[in-house]
C-alpha cells in the first residue's frame, strides 16, 4: 500500500509554456492538460504535473519550486498532529483537491514543506529516464525532524554514514526506503530546507549541457551521481544517471578525503574591493564591485538587492537594476580620470 509514502510531485511556476518546454527537453515529458494543471508523462504514464504558481505564492515572491506528496489514509488526523510539535506550520489547511481527493501543505519545524494527500492511490512512472527515483532532505540537523515524521508517519531514520556529513535512509513501517535526510553544511545545500525530488536521466552530462543552455544553474555534483540543480525560473530539483541509481554516496566530488566545497572567490574579490577602496579613498574599486554584481545578476537572472529580484517575474525592476549598477560602476570608475583631467 502507498501510505504514509511519496506518491506524487508537481511544479509550481510562473511560466508554463517555458517550464514544459524545459523539461520536456531535459527529461522526455510530454504534456496533457487544460493549463491549470498539466500532467507530464513518459511512455503513457504519468511522473509529475506543473501548474501556475498560486497567488499567495506570487505576492511573497517565492521563486518556482518542486512540491513533494505523501499520501495518508486520514488528512485531518494528519494535520492536528503536524499542529501539536513545535516549529511546525500548517501552510495551507486540508482542502478539496477534485472531487475524490484533499490536500494540505504543512511545513516540518526545519521549515521544508511537502503536501498531505488523502485520496485514491496514484500511479507513477518509475524505473526509467525522466522519473523521480527518490526524495531527499537537507537539513543541518536530522533532530529537528525525526520525531516529528516518526509521529506523522511512523518513519524511522537509520544513519547508514557519517564522513562528510551524517546520512539516513528514512523507513516505512514496512521496511521500504521513503527517502533520505542529509545534514548537509549551508555552503552545499544553500539557505532552503526542503524534499527534493531526483530525477532519473539517461545522460548526466547532455542533461546539465541543455540545462545550460536554458539559463539553468548547477550547485553541485555528488560522488553517487547526483546533481543539484536548478531550472531558469528557480525551481530546484536533482539528476541522477539511471545507470547510477541506488548509490549511496552523499559528498561532492573529492580531493584529499574532504568534500570540496567551491572557492568562494567572487565574495573573496568583493570583499577586497571594499576594504581597497576605503583603504585607499579610491572609487573605481566600488565600480568593479557593482560590475560583479551586474555580471553575476545577469549570469543568474537574479538580482540580489535587500531581496531577490528575478529577470523572469519581475524584468522591469530587474533591469532597472542592471541598468543603475551599470551606471554606478562606468561612473565610478571614470570619476578620478576625468577629476583629473
Amino acid at each position: 500500500m502507498s501510505f504514509e509514502k511519496f506518491v506524487w510531485n508537481d511544479l509550481s511556476t510562473y511560466d508554463m509554456a517555458t517550464a514544459k518546454q524545459d523539461y520536456g527537453a531535459l527529461l522526455g515529458w510530454s504534456f496533457d492538460g487544460d493549463g491549470s494543471y498539466d500532467f507530464a508523462g513518459l511512455n503513457g504514464a504519468q511522473c509529475a504535473a506543473i501548474f501556475p504558481m498560486p497567488q499567495r505564492f506570487i505576492e511573497i515572491k517565492m521563486p518556482s519550486f518542486w512540491m513533494s506528496y505523501v499520501r495518508v489514509r486520514d488528512i485531518d488526523q494528519t494535520v492536528e498532529a503536524a499542529r501539536k510539535h513545535e516549529g511546525a506550520i500548517i501552510e495551507v489547511e486540508p482542502q478539496s483537491f477534485n472531487e475524490d481527493a484533499r490536500v494540505a501543505l504543512i511545513r516540518d519545524p526545519s521549515g521544508a514543506g511537502f503536501t498531505v494527500y488523502e485520496g485514491p492511490e496514484i500511479r507513477q512512472a518509475t524505473g526509467t529516464a525522466g522519473a523521480v527515483e527518490l526524495r531527499y532532505h537537507h537539513v543541518p540537523d536530522i533532530g529537528l525532524i525525526d520525531n516529528f515524521y516518526q509521529d506523522l508517519f511512523g518513519w524511522t531514520f537509520q544513519e547508514t554514514g557519517a564522513d562528510p556529513w551524517r546520512v539516513f535512509d528514512v523507513r516505512h513501517k514496512d521496511g521500504t526506503l521513503v527517502a533520505r535526510a542529509e545534514e548537509v553544511p549551508e555552503q552545499v545545500r544553500g539557505t532552503f530546507r526542503y524534499w527534493m525530488p531526483c530525477f532519473a536521466v539517461a545522460s548526466k552530462a547532455q542533461t546539465l549541457a541543455r540545462l545550460a543552455e536554458m539559463d539553468g544553474q548547477v550547485f553541485t555534483e555528488f560522488e553517487d551521481g547526483r546533481a543539484l540543480v536548478a531550472d531558469r525560473q528557480g525551481a530546484h530539483f536533482m539528476i541522477r544517471p539511471l545507470a547510477q541509481v541506488g548509490q549511496v554516496a552523499p559528498a561532492p566530488k573529492q580531493r584529499g578525503g574532504r568534500p570540496s566545497v567551491p572557492l568562494a572567490w567572487k565574495a573573496m574579490l568583493g570583499l577586497g574591493c571594499i576594504w581597497l577602496a576605503v583603504a585607499l579613498d579610491f572609487q573605481p574599486f566600488w565600480g568593479v564591485l557593482f560590475l560583479l554584481w551586474t555580471w553575476l545578476a545577469i549570469k543568474s537572472g537574479r538580482a540580489d538587492f535587500i531581496e531577490p529580484v528575478s529577470r523572469t517575474t519581475a524584468p522591469v525592476l530587474y533591469w532597472a537594476l542592471i541598468g543603475t549598477w551599470v551606471l554606478l560602476s562606468v561612473w565610478l570608475i571614470l570619476a578620478p580620470f576625468i577629476d583629473q583631467g
